[in-house]
């Protein structure tokens, strides 16, 4: 089943009411409680943190969900001018003091890299932002049906750090910062991909039998 895409952007009203769609989703569903608070609060976490990587956003969000699983789905454009690329770029292009923010403050930044990187190539891309997590090779297998290609996924971070936290203080840092975010825990997996100048969210999460 996919839910009807609900329109949202940077206002707080706006972001607020993307609850509704999860409700109404669940309720089509029949999710179970336990079910429909873990989407509520993936939904609220992911927006919260788009809003304070790129301030101004517009886009779409909606759910699908096939064979016990349910993706929330973010497809967003950041509204910004010359001035405001310039800021992501002095935040983002290093990812060195990823590890003192936090999980989301990491993601944010694999976000404001795509999105002042735009054009550019992957190999440029990754070698610009976060050092873990990134898909350094996307190739024509790895574009997904609706054309989105795969920049960043949790599962390539959490294996690169657990590959290189026995070695790397801030890859031990990140891994610990793991256990601390909701999003971390409650998803199976995140995918942050490009789709043209949009970028978009893929969050899985598996539903209770």
């Amino acid at each position: 089943m996919i839910s009807n895409k609900f329109m949202v952007n940077s206002d707080a009203q706006r972001m607020a009411a993307a609850q509704y769609v999860v409700q109404n989703f669940a309720w089509q569903m029949k999710l179970s409680h336990r079910d429909t608070l873990r989407l509520a609060l993936l939904a609220e976490e992911t927006l919260g943190m788009v809003k304070a990587t790129v301030k101004d956003f517009y886009g779409q969000i909606w759910f699908v969900a096939e064979d016990g699983r349910c993706e929330i789905h973010l497809e967003a454009t950041a509204d910004m001018d010359a001035e405001k690329k310039q800021e992501l770029i002095a935040v983002s292009s290093s990812g060195k003091n990823a590890a003192a923010r936090g999980f989301m403050a990491t993601l944010g930044e694999v976000i404001s890299g795509a999105v002042h990187n735009m054009g550019r190539t992957m190999d440029a891309y990754g070698k610009e932002t976060v050092r873990y997590g990134i898909v350094h090779t996307p190739g024509v297998s790895a574009v997904s049906p609706d054309g989105m290609m795969p920049i960043w996924t949790l599962q390539n971070y959490k294996d690169d750090l657990a590959r290189t936290r026995a070695e790397d203080e801030a890859a031990e840092a990140l891994y610990e910062d793991l256990e601390k975010s909701i999003v971390a825990n409650l998803a199976d997996d995140v995918v942050v991909g490009i789709k043209g100048d949009r970028i978009e969210l893929v969050i899985t999460r598996k539903l209770s039998d």
